[in-house]
Parts: structure tokens; sequence; C-alpha cells
């Protein structure tokens, strides 16, 4: 009788124990996956990672420790074994949200604009109300591919106006053409000038040749030429070049480094570098120009703040300027000869149609031309893109 109540006794005893441990093991991902989380905000991915791979490793649809492990893999800029992370969670339930959410969130880190737009595409077919995605979705419309695969025309009018020393009202024309090609963007143009009032010849002629090359998925380069062709050192340089190299980097961020070269009756050369950030429906730019005159270097300093709305042709800019070195684009010598301005700059683009595109520009800037002598001068731009080829 004492044997079988002994029996009876630790029977139960395990079977309370394996009931306890039951409940302990199914507490125990949920401690774990709190734990790596923990370690992982405290900078430890190493242990981190180590939890998280445990936890794939007894459960592999556990699918919150995948997409977690993908992030800190993604923070390591390991962004590749974090997208098959990802992919084998989407493999898995391909209806899941967070999948395509995380996605964007490491695209967006790793400045990975196509598959940005994939993944957000597919998050907000499934949550289209999803603010979050959408700022990144916008984003990708915004800066899009480096180089557009449509062909383009266009047109502009600009005008430039000042009245000391003297009365300056110089009008331009300009028509070229963007030619996408396998590896980037021709863009070949005419400018043509006409100086009302002026000294005879009041006019002249511009050919250029600008290039946009695709160095790689997040670098591309800018080689341009122009010159005049009637051999005469007027208005427009008689030779003109651009080289640049942009980098774009994670988060939205962007740099590059170039120079300009002008000549008329002298060589000008310009160094410039900027820095860049895209942050949700936002663009911001500081560019600076060095320029090496005959008394020595002098610098420009501009600050860009763009608002893009619902895709990256219909936006607003603000640029705000202040140094010797005038900005792009130069046009004519005199462009060349203040001492000092403050400047500020208001651009508009907007689609119009399917097909075009118009944009706008005022600009207002006082200058110091002389030694304490000061003007005002306005410019202004109004012009048009047609989409000819999609």
């Amino acid at each position: 009788m004492h044997r079988l109540t002994l029996i009876i006794t630790l029977l139960v005893f395990y079977l309370v124990q394996a009931k306890a441990q039951d409940t302990l093991f199914k507490s125990e991902p949920e401690k774990e996956f709190a734990q790596m989380r923990e370690l992982a905000a405290a900078g430890d991915y190493s242990d981190a990672k180590q939890i998280g791979n445990m936890l794939l490793e007894e459960n592999e649809a556990y699918h919150d420790v995948a997409l977690y492990l993908a992030r800190i893999l993604g923070w390591e800029s390991n962004f590749d074994s974090a997208y098959m992370l990802i992919d084998r969670v989407i493999a898995m339930e391909p209806g899941l949200y967070e999948a395509y959410a995380t996605c964007v969130d490491l695209a967006y880190w790793e400045n990975n604009l196509e598959k940005l737009e994939t993944c957000a595409g597919s998050a907000t077919e499934l949550e289209p109300d999803s603010a979050g995605v959408f700022d990144r979705y916008v984003v990708a419309l915004q800066q899009g591919k480096s180089l557009s695969d449509q062909l383009e025309l266009f047109g502009y009018y600009s005008y430039d106006h000042f009245s000391k020393p003297y009365v300056r009202n110089w009008h331009m024309l300009t028509a070229g053409g963007e030619i996408p090609f396998k590896y980037g963007k021709l863009i070949p143009s005419v400018n043509g000038g006409y100086m009302a009032g002026g000294a005879s010849p009041a006019t002249d002629l511009q050919i250029n040749l600008d290039a946009y090359l695709n160095l790689g998925k997040t670098t591309y380069a800018l080689l341009a030429y122009g010159f005049s062709p009637n051999g005469e050192l007027n208005y427009f340089p008689g030779q003109r070049a651009a080289a640049e190299v942009w980098q774009a980097l994670p988060k939205g961020f962007g740099i590059s480094a170039g120079l300009r070269y002008f000549y008329w009756d002298q060589n000008f050369t310009f160094l410039t570098f900027s820095a860049e950030k895209y942050a949700g429906n936002y663009w911001f730019s500081f560019r600076n120009y060095l320029f090496f005159k005959d008394y020595g270097v002098s610098g420009s300093y501009y600050l860009s703040a763009r608002r893009y709305f619902d895709t990256r042709f219909n936006y607003l800019t603000l640029t705000l300027g202040y140094g010797t070195a005038p900005d792009e684009p130069i046009s004519v010598i005199s462009d060349l000869e203040r001492l000092n301005a403050v400047s500020g700059r208001l651009e508009f683009s907007k689609k119009l149609t399917p097909g075009i595109r118009g944009v706008a520009m005022v600009g207002y800037a006082w200058e110091e031309y002389a030694d304490q002598e000061y003007r005002s001068r306005i410019d202004m731009r109004l012009g048009a893109y047609f989409v000819i080829k999609k």
C-alpha cells in the first residue's frame, strides 16, 4: 500500500513538473526575444544575433524574430543577408505586411531605390493607408532612378536685369533634349542670347552637350562641354566644361565633388562640393563654389530646400545664397564681375499633363558690383518639358 502511494505521489509530481516545464518552455521564446531586443538596443549585436538564430532554429516560423534579426543585419550594413531573411519570411507568408515594411526600411537605409520602390509598392497594396511606408515610397518616387528612361524635349526663356552701373536686359532662349542611352543620359542643348540695347554684336550662340553617366547603383557623374561657335569672345564663354561625381549614401544622404571651367579672354575655374539629404517629402542641399581669382580664392554657399508633392516632378524649391562666386548657370561674362551678393531663388515644377511638365523660376540678388557699390538684380525663367517616348 505504501509502495502504491509512493508511486502515485511520484507520478503526480512528475506530471506537475512536466506541466510546469511545458509552461516555462512556452514562455521562454518571448523572454529570449525580449532579451534579444535589449541587447541590440545596447549595441551588442553579436549576442543579439546569437539568440535570434537560436530561436529560429527552434521555430523557423517565428517571423518577428526573423524580421528583427534582418534589421540588426541592416544596422551592420549586411544587407544581402538581411534580404535573404526577409525573402524567406515572404516565401512562408506572402501576405505579411511587416515583412515588406522591414524591407522598405532596409532599402531606405541602403539607398537601394529599386528595391525600395518594389517593397513599398507591395506594402502599400496590403495596407494603403500606412503613413510610414508611404513616406519611404514617396522618397522612391522623388529620387526615382538616377537616370530616367524617358526621351524628353525641353525649352526655356530666361531673363536677367540690373540697372547699375549700366542697364542690362539679357534675354535667352534654350532648346534641347534629354536622350537616354545604355550608360546614362545625353543632354544636347543650344542657348541663344540677346542683349537688348547692347553694343553690336548684341547676340551670341552657345552649343552644349552634357552627359549624366551611371557609374553604379548609387554613383553617377556629370561630364559637360560647350562652346560659342562664332569665334568671338562675346557674352557666352568661348568654352565651358564641367565634371562632377555624386555618391548616394544610406538613409537618404548624398555627396558630390566636381569642377567648372570657363574661358573668355582668360581661364576661370571653380571647384564645387555638395551634401544632400532626402527626408520624407523634402530634399535639402548645401553646395559651395570656390572661385579662383587673380587675388586669391573666394567662395559662395547655397542652401536649398525642396518640397515634393505627389511625384518627383511636382515640387517647390527655395535656394538662398551668399558669396562672391556666382551659382549656376553662368551664362555671360558679366556674371563674374560682382564682388559679393546675397541671393534668393524660388523654383516651381508641375506636371501639367502625362506628357508635359511646366517649370518656372524667379530670383533676386543684392550685389556688390564695385567697392561699397550695390545694385538689385532680378532673373526669371519659364519653360516646359515634353515627353516624346516612355
